[in-house]
């Protein structure tokens, strides 16, 4: 679950944040683990994730849901990513009742998790993983307000030019914030790139930068 630990951004940012992994083990449960990931998957798309993906077949805007369905093999790894504790204390109390068999991960701000956890009477987090930063010529990185778009996408594929064009073609009035979070998270084939914060930051971003209108 390393990829999604390094999303950047304050509390108040990341308390709407959540992302949830399901993903077999080999030489474990990896066989015959497609059928128990489709299960996860339904729970998951029945409580409204805003981004749902499969690493192999893509996300819910670049494929479609049937798609990502149809292709799922034991092989699979498969993400949901939500933007609301309700729904993340729905699934998880179904994905508690149902229990599809499969080990789940759910990434976000620690003690909000742990509230979720209570609630759905899972009890205390077992294990908890940390990110210790970013190490080297930090210098070399882009805006911090890029950081907290682009760091969405954990495997890097939301690039930091796209986040300018983005934003350029809201100020520009060519695209609503929500659009233009939509076309970022279509990079990211994962599914863990949460739109609404998405669109957010990019409104939040709006004041901060100057384009040429023309």
């Amino acid at each position: 679950m390393t990829h999604s630990l390094h999303r950047r951004g304050d509390r108040e940012s990341l308390k709407e944040d959540f992302v949830v992994i399901c993903c077999p083990s080999t030489g474990i449960n990896k066989k015959g683990a497609g059928p128990k990931m489709r299960e996860f998957l339904r729970i998951c798309y029945k409580h409204g994730p805003v981004n749902l993906g499969d690493v192999k077949t893509g996300n819910i805007y670049n494929t479609t849901i049937e798609d990502i369905f149809d292709r799922l093999t034991d092989s699979t790894v498969v993400q949901c990513t939500f933007d609301s504790r309700e729904k993340m204390v729905a699934m998880v109390k179904e994905l508690k009742e149902r229990n599809p068999g499969i080990s789940v991960v759910v990434s976000g701000v620690t003690d909000i998790v742990q509230g979720i956890m209570d609630e759905a009477g899972l009890g205390r987090i077992h294990t908890v993983e940390y990110s210790m930063g970013t190490w080297g010529k930090t210098e070399r990185l882009p805006d911090f307000e890029v950081l907290q778009l682009t760091s969405m996408c954990g495997h890097a594929m939301v690039a930091n030019n796209l986040v300018g064009k983005m934003l350029r073609d809201v100020k520009r009035g060519r695209r609503t914030p929500e659009e233009a979070s939509v076309e970022l998270a279509k990079c990211c084939t994962c599914g863990n790139f949460n739109v609404t914060r998405g669109a957010k930051l990019l409104r939040e971003m709006l004041p901060l930068y100057m384009v040429n209108r023309y």
